[in-house]
Parts: structure tokens; sequence; C-alpha cells
């Protein structure tokens, strides 16, 4: 081994003769960095990205494919139904249209309670839960009643009209016979509440004709019964109106446009969640070849 005047070896690396040398060996200024090592991580981070993408495709595809069949048929409904009505679809908003008619329910409760007061005077909380179901009712017969009128031309044409004008009827009598039978109950309690000296079991064994229980029973009305009763008539008509203007007059279009709608917004939603995954394992991937070169 060789010297030089300071003393120190003029070489410091000896070469076996027979192998092959591992990499190149450079000369570089104490400011210079090394080179990365050859591709072998950057292949790996590769690899690795790949199976990540492959994973999020195995993941959102199948459901994708899935709820774009199901848009494609439901598309298909909505076009046939809007070349043969020639117009968009008219209705408003469930959130409207469920909590007005519950208020119209609970409106309802006030204006029947003292109906029942006269049976129920000692469970009060029965003759409030009795006004509601009364009034509930009475708001679905008006539904009822309001979808049938709003859709009698539409089903009159593919139907037979009687049969439809049969339903309207039927409801009619319904809604009128609840309303009529609740404003008797009221008058009989208003005639009841006029005398106190009287108790309930009292008036019903009474034979006079001016007793409470005959006039809670009789067929008549007097002028505050039929005021009560079209009171509740207005209210039921309110609730008609609202069911005849709050829907579509076809039968199918409402429902096959609603489907529609959330369809696109779950495809939406699944496209957005399926856009934040890649983008994170893009992001992730970017990092991570970002620090291997430096």
């Amino acid at each position: 081994m060789s010297t030089d005047t300071t003393g120190r070896s003029s070489s410091n690396l000896q070469v076996l003769s027979g192998q092959p040398e591992l990499r190149p060996t450079q000369i570089h200024d104490d400011n210079e960095k090394m080179p990365a090592l050859p591709g072998e991580p950057a292949q790996v981070l590769e690899r690795q990205f790949a199976r990540r993408m492959e994973a999020v495709e195995t993941r959102w595809s199948p459901r994708q494919d899935s709820l774009r069949a199901q848009l494609e048929h439901t598309n298909e409904i909505w076009d046939d139904i809007q070349a043969s009505e020639q117009r968009q679809p008219r209705y408003s908003s469930a959130w409207f249209y469920w909590p007005f008619m519950f208020a119209l329910a609970v409106a309802e409760v006030p204006i029947n309670r003292f109906s029942f007061e006269l049976f129920f005077q000692e469970s009060p909380a029965v003759a409030l839960l009795v006004s509601f179901l009364v009034g509930g009712l009475l708001v679905t017969l008006a539904h009822r009643m309001g979808m049938l009128m709003c859709r009698f031309g539409y089903n009159a044409k593919r139907k037979n009209w009687w049969g439809e004008a049969a339903q309207i009827a039927l409801v009619v009598a319904l809604v009128i016979g609840l309303a009529y039978g609740v404003s008797i109950l009221r008058q009989g309690y208003l005639a009841f509440i006029t005398q106190p000296d009287m108790g309930f079991g009292q008036a019903l064994e009474s034979q006079q004709f001016g007793g409470a229980a005959i006039v809670a029973l009789k067929a008549g009305l007097g002028l505050d019964g039929w005021i009560f009763m079209l009171i509740n008539l207005a209210v039921v008509a309110v609730g008609v109106s609202a069911a005849y203007f709050c829907h579509d007059q076809h039968p199918d279009f409402e429902k096959v446009d609603r489907q529609k709608r959330k369809l696109e917004k779950q495809a939406a939603q699944m496209r957005a969640k399926r856009a934040d995954e890649e983008a994170l394992e893009k992001r992730r991937f970017a990092n991570q070849m970002r620090r291997l070169g430096a």
C-alpha cells in the first residue's frame, strides 16, 4: 500500500478480482445529494397505489352499476309518461303536505274535544285522544277525497267513471255522517252544561225531553249544532283542497319523478364519495413519491 507525503493511504478501496462492481462510485462535494436508489422503491409504491385504486374500483363499481341500471329504467318510465302527458310533473313537497295535514288533524282536537267530554268527564286524556283520532280520521278522508277528485279525469278515461264517482260519493257520505255525529255529541254537551244540578247518570235515566241524554241522542241539530258541523266540514274542505292541489293528476307521474330524483341524488353522492377516496389515494401516492425523491 502506497502513501503520500502526509502519510495517508492513497486508496482505501480494493476491488476483489473476479467479482462485479455493485454500483458506480462517484465523488461528490459536501453540498451535493446522493442520488436515489435504483427504481425498486418507486415501483413498490406504484404497485401499492395501483392495488389501492383497484380496491376503490371494486368497492364502488358494482353499486354504481346497479344504481345506474335502476336510474335508466326509471328514466324510461318517466319519459313515457312525460311524452303521453306532454307536461312536467306538478306536485308539492312532502315536507309541506304531510305536516300541513297533521296540523289540520291537531286543529280538530280543540274543535271536537267537548263532543266527548260528556262521556269521558273522569278521563280528560281519553277525551283528547278520541278527539285526535276523530280529527285524524276526518283528515284521512279529506286526503282520500282530494286524491280521488284530483285523478278523476285520468282514471275516468281508463276505467269506469261510475266506479270513481261511487268512491267519491262514499267518502263524502262518511265525512258528512262523521261530522253530523260529532255535532250531535257537541250539542248534547252544550245542553248538559246548562243543567249543572243534574248528573250524567241522572240525565240518562231521566224521561224528560229536555234532559241532556235526549238532546244528545235526538236526530235533529239546532243552530249551534249546524254551525259546529260547518266548522268541521270547512276543515275537511281545506284538507281536500290541499290533497287536490299538492298531487299530480297522473297516478304514477309523481311517484316516478320522486324515485328519479332520489336515484339521481344517490348517484351524485356515490360519485362524490368515490372521487374523495380516489383523491385521497392520489395525494397519499404523491406524498410518498415526493419523500422518496427528497
